[in-house]
């Protein structure tokens, strides 16, 4: 859900009042203007008030997951909750259309946010996943491993093709599974490309490699084109993604709900709310493939 709202920064608050007490020139008329000038104003900023905006990369949104979490914060708190997603969320922070974003941690704008004044300390709230996924007749037997360089290394064995995935967070959990898999020879069935994305699972259907892409990804793909390919390695952690919120600091960005933002990320870092995330299942797979990822070590708890 998207609302383009514009909001009424101290400094253009500041202006406006000033050319409106100008009017008191003009008698009972002006100061008629000043009280519903007021009264609006008061009016915009009780109900932006009750609206926090989120700006949340891709795949929490078109999951479902965020809509679901944001429909059981607005039943508890009575906050509404307005979700942009989309790859340019710090952008859209910057130009003071968010109050909270939610990004992989490693994201690269997040340091640069961060660093330069426009946001706290990123909160870890979550992961979701990278999988590796391949045709139904599964060569190298490796459907339902929890291991994912024991995937590999069975791979590497049966010399059946793998298709490398050119975005850099696969490459590096790649290179990472390999070297756990005691760097088996590549020669035979590693192809290297630079296809990537839906392109690289193309690839691979076309060679019946297997590949490795972000699980929910994968599933978009595979029901917008109809793929046979199948979810076979997913439960290891290391292909766990982690996600962290960031709240937006309002002496950078004017017109900030700094409250809202914050009662979300707090939302999210409860226990019960954690347990929904590991609950929660996207359409198309009965997999789990959003995992917990707060630590609230603030909270006084049993394992003190």
């Amino acid at each position: 859900m998207i609302d383009e709202r514009s909001t009424v920064g101290p400094l253009n608050f500041l202006h406006i009042v000033s050319n409106v007490l100008s009017m008191r020139s003009f008698g009972g008329l002006g100061s008629l203007f000043v009280a519903i000038f007021v009264f609006s104003l008061s009016a915009a900023q009780a109900e932006n008030s009750k609206t926090v905006r989120i700006a949340v990369v891709n795949t929490p949104q078109f999951s479902g997951l965020m809509q679901s979490l944001a429909t059981d914060f607005s039943a508890k708190y009575g906050t509404h909750v307005e979700i942009y997603g989309g790859s340019d969320v710090y952008e859209r922070a910057r130009a003071g259309k968010a109050d909270l974003v939610i990004s992989h941690y490693g994201k690269s704008e997040v340091e640069r946010f961060v660093l330069d004044g426009y946001g706290t300390w990123p909160r870890m709230v979550f992961s979701n996943q990278a999988a590796i996924v391949g045709p139904k007749n599964d060569p190298a037997k490796i459907a339902g491993l929890t291991n994912a360089s024991e995937a590999l290394r069975r791979i590497a064995n049966a010399r059946a093709p793998f298709v490398a995935n050119a975005i850099p967070g696969m490459s590096y959990i790649f290179d990472l599974i390999w070297e756990e898999a005691n760097r088996p020879s590549k020669d035979g069935w590693l192809i290297a490309t630079s296809e990537s994305k839906g392109r690289a699972i193309r690839l691979a259907e076309e060679k019946q490699a297997y590949v490795m892409w972000g699980a929910l990804p994968f599933l978009r793909y595979k029901q917008k084109h109809n793929s046979k390919y199948e979810i076979l390695v997913s439960a290891d952690p290391v292909l766990q993604r982690v996600m962290a919120a960031v709240v937006v600091k309002p002496d950078k960005i004017a017109g900030v709900n700094v409250q809202g933002a914050e009662q979300f990320v707090s939302y999210l870092l409860q226990p019960e709310t954690q347990a929904k995330v590991a609950a929660f299942r996207s359409p198309g797979s009965d997999l789990q493939l959003w995992w917990p990822a707060a630590r609230n070590n603030a909270r006084g708890g049993h394992g003190d």
